[in-house]
């Protein structure tokens, strides 16, 4: 039994065992289904004919790695995010399932991905092959009143986003995300370079020289039992001002239906322009984000140093999850900053006997679940410890570490 790349001929055998995995079906005879993998990304599975009693032309176990990209506090890292791993029934039980997984991750560190990234229904089964939670994605109930009273704000008007106006919106985007930790940078050919189409709608904020400032987009709803007419993707601007602009033009939708849901990044400025106290959680379930390093030296690499700080800490990641040459995440590393710079090299012998003279602060040690925690950025040691990872550093090397991963909270959000 082992683990193949899937190619165009395993593409209906593939998607006829996902779909059957997670809902719905696949037909390749209907008028514009798919025919192969969509480019971006990479897809391994099993052959069902490798294992006891397996048939031809099945597809025991599948998985796509999507190649994307992830913001990194003002840096880029490519990310494999994990899509459509299923096992077919048939073999269930059978060991597939950790054995893809694996083979999942030292794919990513093959293709030059330091970081995977995925969405689960049950976080047990990903946290025992080293993925933790970073992020969760969430919404807010917003009643359209409550926004009804924000006043005009000056030197601002709306462009309705187009085909023609489209690029504006994304180069917007990229900007303001920039800073974000793990929001995905939504590039082609993962991403049509177009409008998204289904019901999707955007407004550009502008000012009166024509500088974009800001976005908002939106589905129009049916009339649902919860009273939600307006699902907003987004409403992202650079200043509080712009927040309060947006949000003024989606009071507008208050004669038409009373509610909207509000999708938000975890610290999200626009929480801070929202009026009234009428917001509240959606009720929904909130979909987790798990992250993995998968090359530690590359991940702290792909960020940029805050201004002003120098120095350097010895890292030790420990990783039991997965076995030692699937991936680069486990290793003792010496981690220095100097002119804005990061570099993380394998910390050798000889450089663990001359730490004095290399002026280190001090070491830190994690457990893989803490690493893909911290290493996205935004947390702090302490908050690792809280998790009941695996954290300890030295006082000097730990204030060195969180000043390095500080910014905020990692959010994704997967589309416009």
């Amino acid at each position: 039994m082992s683990v193949r790349d899937l190619t165009t001929e395993d593409f209906a055998a593939y998607r006829t065992m996902a779909s059957g995995a997670f809902g719905g079906s696949f037909d390749p005879a209907v008028p514009g289904a798919a025919k192969d993998f969509a480019p971006g990304q990479t897809a391994i599975g099993i052959d069902a004919s490798s294992l006891p009693g397996g048939l031809d032309e099945v597809i025991a176990a599948g998985a796509r790695i999507r190649h994307d990209h992830v913001t990194l506090g003002g840096g880029l890292a490519g990310c494999g995010g994990v899509a459509g791993l299923a096992v077919h029934p048939a073999h269930r039980g059978d060991g597939l399932f950790d054995q893809l997984l694996t083979a999942v991750i030292a794919r990513c560190d093959a293709e030059g991905l330091p970081l995977s990234m995925l969405y689960p229904s049950n976080p047990a089964i990903y946290r025992r092959r080293g993925y933790q939670v970073v992020a969760r994605t969430q919404s807010l109930i917003v009643p359209l009143v409550d926004l009804q009273r924000i006043r005009a704000v000056p030197d601002r008007r709306l462009v309705p986003v187009t085909e023609a106006t489209m690029p504006r919106l994304r180069a917007l985007y990229h900007r303001l995300s920039t800073h974000d930790n793990a929001m995905l940078r939504r590039e082609a050919p993962l991403f049509d370079e177009g409008l998204p189409g289904d019901g999707w709608a955007a407004l550009l904020l502008e000012d009166a020289s024509g500088v974009d400032h800001g976005y908002l987009s939106w589905s129009r709803r049916g009339e649902a039992a919860d009273g939600v007419g307006i699902d907003v993707h987004e409403l992202r601007g650079r200043t509080r001002t712009d927040h309060l602009a947006l949000l003024r033009s989606l009071g507008s939708w208050s004669t038409v239906t009373e509610l909207a849901r509000l999708r938000v990044r975890t610290e999200d400025p626009v929480l801070d322009a929202l009026p009234g106290g009428g917001a509240r959680p959606d009720p929904s379930p909130v979909p987790l984000v798990m992250m993995r390093v998968i090359d530690t030296a590359a991940v702290l690499q792909a960020r940029p140093a805050p201004a002003g700080l120098e120095g350097a800490v010895r890292l030790v990641v420990e990783d039991d999850t997965v076995p030692a040459h699937t991936c680069r995440a486990a290793g003792s590393f010496l981690v220095s900053v100097a002119d804005g710079r990061v570099r993380a090299e394998r910390d050798s012998t000889a450089a663990r006997d001359s730490t004095a003279e290399r002026g280190v602060l001090g070491t830190i040690r994690l457990d893989i679940h803490a690493a893909s925690l911290l290493l996205v950025g935004g947390r702090s040691l302490a908050d690792a410890r809280r998790l009941d990872l695996g954290a300890q550093a030295d006082p000097a090397a730990e204030t060195f570490l969180d000043a390095l991963l500080a910014g905020p909270r990692p959010s994704v959000m997967d589309s416009f």
